[in-house]
């Protein structure tokens, strides 16, 4: 595309500009090769928020695009797609949020003591594909062995329970149906 440059990510944008404005510090990318032999690629941004993505077993299988599907990164490269790991933090697996609304073989989403982001922008912490979602649409916090969820002000609001939350912060409980957008979640507690 005249005009455009794509970055290591695989993002076009404008030549005028310094870096990719969509990897969040730029187009630099990271090689670790981590004890198992594997070679681990992650952005500045990835860095900063200590999440890495292994991305393939050599830098000959890397991939140019990659989709995240919860804690899943799917990567492409021609016709092969590979599943690859994100790997958080130390924070503690405390749930699920389990929805069969856009895979028809269903995907879990993994909530994780402490602030949980749900939305669209790649940057929250549970990423949907769902065009009704707001870029940052809820928040489900875990603190003190209680779940509680807040819709972040989204344009198309949060129901649980079929019951519109607004602003407030709602407690959950284990198989609550949690709606967003036209995607719908059921809730499970792993503890």
């Amino acid at each position: 595309m005249k005009g455009f440059t794509k970055c290591q990510n695989g993002h076009y944008y404008k030549e005028e500009l310094a870096s990719c404005p969509y990897c969040q510090g730029g187009n630099k990318k990271t090689e670790i090769a981590d004890p198992k032999g594997k070679t681990q690629h992650y952005t500045e941004a990835q860095e900063e928020n200590k999440t890495r993505v292994i991305i393939s077993k050599t830098p000959q299988q890397q991939a140019s695009n990659r989709t995240v599907f919860g804690d899943d990164v799917v990567l492409q490269q021609g016709e092969n797609a590979v599943v690859g790991r994100k790997y958080r933090d130390a924070r503690r697996l405390v749930g699920w949020l389990v929805s069969y609304s856009f895979d028809p073989m269903g995907a879990d989403f993994r909530i994780y003591e402490g602030r949980n982001t749900i939305g669209r922008d790649v940057d929250c912490n549970i990423t949907v594909p769902d065009k009704m979602i707001s870029g940052k649409h809820a928040l489900i916090h875990f603190l003190n062995d209680k779940f509680k969820i807040k819709d972040e002000l989204s344009s198309h609001g949060t129901y649980v329970n079929e019951r519109y939350i607004e602003h407030e912060l709602v407690e959950l409980h284990d198989g609550d149906i949690i709606q967003m957008g036209e995607t719908v979640f059921k809730f499970k507690i792993a503890l």
